[in-house]
């Protein structure tokens, strides 16, 4: 182009700003390409692929902006007769825009190379354990441990935190801020509430791999369950668990998958932030009859009920720590115990173990050291002799409570399993007994609980639990370990079974 052409229009791009605009373009759609052929290649949608399309789309359109704003005010520029360093002149018979343009286009190629990669690292980054687990989130450090160890840690955090689209990316991330600058200033609750109210809906996250509909049947399991007398005897429990399903006739929409939408679609109302105190229940069933059910002695006004949330209850309604438990210290000793880990040589030993888990200590430091003398006291003031014949096998049991203490109770953060209750079961929390108990109340007077075997049955109970000659359709009423009363109807579980050192006091 030359001086004496005047400002002709088909220069006024030819100006910086326009062209970091024709850069910041082509760059956006280098991204958008290289993500969609990650896409194709995976054969399955990238969850955070979502927002990086929206961030390529968001850079096409600002450089395509850039272009014409440049044209404009080149255009003004010439017109004024600036000679403005920003001008862009293009001659290829000039040696020095020869050279100004095989640098422009390096600078392209780089910018074309560096910016896909660079975005892509940023992908990998943000879709790895360990920006979730520990980088971005040092908060969630009980979350990231429990994860490690649960039935899900194989499946990567943002396949059910967020999950595949920028939708749910952008509400997630939205929320996120608001949790940064809670940890920038300290001001998040300890624990974190719990039900998150941002997830996905689980029928897009858990049902990517569990099927709701899959008819599973009877699931048969065994307990073991130490007892608390001086010789630490085993109670053992074979029960038949009444899953349920739909691929049959003969337990369709049966079991205790009845709540997922089966043969019935189930709604309720709670009354606390948490979902363990539910008030009122709806179920509707395929042949469109409805029933409802109401807590008597304190049932919910019109208003309450308009302003309350509703619920269709869903997979999280009951398996709410499919990847985050925090067991209970009665279980978790079960467990050492059973695996050899605890001495079962000690006298008693589920007593200081239990008690000492549940020492309410301020910090880490201090539970470790609380452990150790709550247990020692225990042994010197009850069996004294244990400190002499058994020492290694005290201390190598104490540091088995310390490493349960470590990996499922979290005092910085006030985590332990009163915070994050578990709601399958009925022992150790309310569970399946927030709906299924006495006072739910239907119009014709009918109870949601009606018999234990609804659920499940008991097999075989005690010593020889695997002999048993038994009903099938009814089962054995359960016989309670410590004193052995036969136990026929609805009892809260939970009243004594708080997980911890209440069952010893």
């Amino acid at each position: 182009m030359d001086d004496s052409d005047g400002p002709a229009r088909s220069g006024y791009i030819w100006n910086w700003v326009s062209i970091a605009g024709m850069v910041v373009m082509l760059a956006s759609l280098a991204c958008g390409a290289l993500f969609t052929a990650l896409e194709v290649l995976a054969g399955e949608a990238l969850p955070y692929a979502g927002i990086l399309y929206v961030l390529s789309t968001g850079g096409i359109v600002i450089g395509f902006l850039l272009v014409p704003l440049g044209a404009l005010l080149q255009r003004s520029r010439l017109l004024r007769g600036s000679q403005s360093l920003s001008e862009f002149r293009f001659d290829l018979r000039n040696r020095e825009h020869r050279l100004r343009a095989l640098a422009l286009l390096a600078g392209a190629a780089l910018v074309l190379t560096l910016v896909p990669v660079g975005a892509y690292q940023s992908f990998q980054a943000t879709e790895s354990l360990e920006f979730c687990g520990q980088l971005c989130h040092e908060v969630m450090n009980p979350e990231w441990v429990r994860y490690q160890d649960s039935p899900h840690a194989r499946v990567n955090c943002v396949e059910c935190h967020i999950g595949p689209g920028a939708d749910w990316f952008v509400r997630s991330k939205l929320s996120g801020l608001r949790q940064v600058w809670a940890v920038a200033t300290d001001s998040f609750p300890r624990p974190i509430p719990t039900p998150i109210r941002d997830l996905r809906p689980a029928r897009e996250t858990c049902e990517e791999c569990h099927w709701r509909r899959q008819f599973i049947g009877y699931k048969e399991i065994d307990r073991a369950y130490y007892l608390s007398d001086e010789d630490n005897p085993v109670h053992q429990l074979r029960m038949l668990l009444k899953i349920g399903g739909e691929k049959t006739t003969f337990m369709q929409g049966s079991g205790i998958h009845f709540h997922m939408l089966i043969a019935a679609k189930v709604e309720y109302i709670a009354t606390d932030e948490r979902r363990q105190e539910i008030a009122w229940v709806r179920v509707t069933r395929t042949d469109g009859s409805v029933t409802e059910f109401n807590r008597q002695g304190d049932p919910l006004s019109d208003e309450e009920k308009a302003t309350l949330e509703l619920r269709a209850m869903d997979c999280m309604d009951c398996h709410n720590r499919p990847s985050h438990q925090f067991p209970v210290p009665t279980e978790s000793v079960n467990e050492a115990l059973a695996e050899g880990s605890i001495s079962l040589e000690l006298p008693s030993i589920k007593v200081p173990a239990v008690r000492a888990l549940d020492g309410r200590y301020a910090t880490m430091e201090e539970a470790m050291t609380g452990i150790t003398r709550s247990m020692r006291d225990f042994y010197e003031e009850n069996y004294p002799a244990v400190l002499e014949k058994n020492a290694q096998g005290l201390t190598r049991s104490i540091e088995k409570v310390q490493s349960i203490y470590r990996e499922t109770i979290f005092p910085d953060m006030k985590v332990d399993w009163s915070a994050y209750p578990d709601n399958i079961g009925h022992r150790d929390s309310p569970g399946c007994f927030r709906c299924h108990n006495d006072e739910m109340e239907s119009a014709e007077g009918n109870t949601i609980f009606g018999t234990c075997n609804k659920c499940h049955l008991i097999l075989a109970q005690g010593e020889r639990i695997e002999q048993f000659n038994v009903d099938l359709e009814e089962g054995l009423p359960f016989v309670h370990p410590e004193d052995f009363d036969t136990i026929e109807e609805y009892t809260e579980c939970h009243d004594c079974h708080t997980g911890g050192a209440d069952l010893y006091e």
